[in-house]
């Protein structure tokens, strides 16, 4: 498990099968009484399989969350060392090379997305820096721009992770910031955090969700987010819970997150932006016995699908929610907490 560095504390505010290449099918009724955590890991580990073997990459939506997660919900599963050599390999194909850009495979949102998956499975596996991680940082730092920032990183309304310029630098800090506390990392490394860093400070967040990701990030770097902001946001962040102890898509949203046609983010709550700010809730210092934590880790129970799980819609498009994969890693991440 990696180390958590405590925020300020704030008071707790007292709040009255697998479809493994559609994007999770409809919403369907929950089934608290299967609630299985094993069926969990099983849809992930499927959901990743079939995503590397038909689609050939590594996305935040699907598989790059799973990666991540796989060391910490199933460490001696066969999956940790099958996913991360598959992500060794695409990352090193174009390091070296072999394979040429395409589309987005290649580009850098995928390099960087890619290096920062692996720094947090690195992390969570050991205490090294594996050589196909090492490259791709040292990548990552000759791309960033005069903005301090990947100026072209992906911004295609596919939000979370693709709607605006944040979500890299504060991804690749939460890495960053976990690799550092199990491995030796290099000073250009802390030279391309601190520019990722003074980018961050320079830059207002978009949406609560950019917030979030901040608070994360300043539990590894506390200079990246003043004492002020991070008390101010945390209340935020709580204040945004629903009655039934999840959140909602809508609450998280930024000005940019528009679904095709118009339509309003969900306002009820979801699994994603769920188990997304229980899990950062959580790596940001509260614990699992703490009271939002505990509601928010009911309702995710609660809210299990019968084939192992956590449909989200997704904030763009339906029918193609491949957010759900990623809602189920940060789930099996927050869930992990209490097995």
């Amino acid at each position: 498990m990696t180390m958590k560095k405590t925020l300020i504390a704030l008071p707790l505010l007292s709040l009255p099968l697998l479809c493994a290449m559609a994007g999770g099918g409809s919403l369907g009724d929950p089934h608290p009484e299967d609630y299985s955590f094993a069926a969990g890991v099983e849809f992930l580990t499927k959901a990743s399989e079939s995503w590397r073997h038909k689609r050939k990459c590594v996305t935040c939506h699907t598989n790059g969350w799973g990666l991540a997660a796989q060391p910490l919900i199933a460490p001696k599963s066969d999956e940790v060392d099958v996913g991360r050599r598959f992500a060794q390999g695409y990352l090193m194909s174009f390091l070296t090379g072999e394979a040429k850009p395409r589309g987005q495979r290649g580009s850098v949102t995928g390099l960087v997305a890619t290096t920062a998956f692996l720094a947090l499975s690195d992390a969570r596996t050991g205490s090294t820096v594996h050589e196909a991680t090492r490259r791709g940082l040292d990548h990552a730092w000759d791309l960033l721009d005069e903005s301090d920032t990947w100026d072209d990183w992906l911004q295609c309304n596919w939000p979370p992770f693709e709607s605006d310029a944040e979500y890299g630098p504060t991804l690749m800090l939460v890495a960053l910031g976990e690799l550092k506390d199990s491995a030796k990392i290099t000073a250009a490394d802390r030279r391309g955090a601190q520019r990722l860093i003074k980018y961050l400070k320079t830059n207002e967040p978009m949406s609560l969700h950019a917030k979030a990701m901040r608070l994360w990030t300043a539990s590894h770097w506390p200079k990246a987010v003043r004492s002020k902001q991070r008390r101010a946001w945390q209340k935020e962040l709580l204040a945004a819970r629903g009655k039934d102890g999840g959140w909602s898509m809508a609450s998280l949203s930024g000005p940019g997150w528009k679904r095709d046609g118009g339509e309003a983010q969900t306002k009820t709550s979801e699994a994603y932006p769920t188990a997304f700010c229980v899990y950062v809730l959580l790596e940001t210092g509260m614990k699992p016995t703490d009271e939002v934590v505990t509601a928010g880790l009911r309702w995710l129970r609660e809210h299990q699908r019968k084939g192992g799980d956590w449909y989200t819609r997704s904030p763009r498009r339906s029918g193609k929610d491949y957010i759900s994969r990623a809602a189920t890693a940060f789930a099996l991440m927050a869930l992990s907490e209490k097995q």
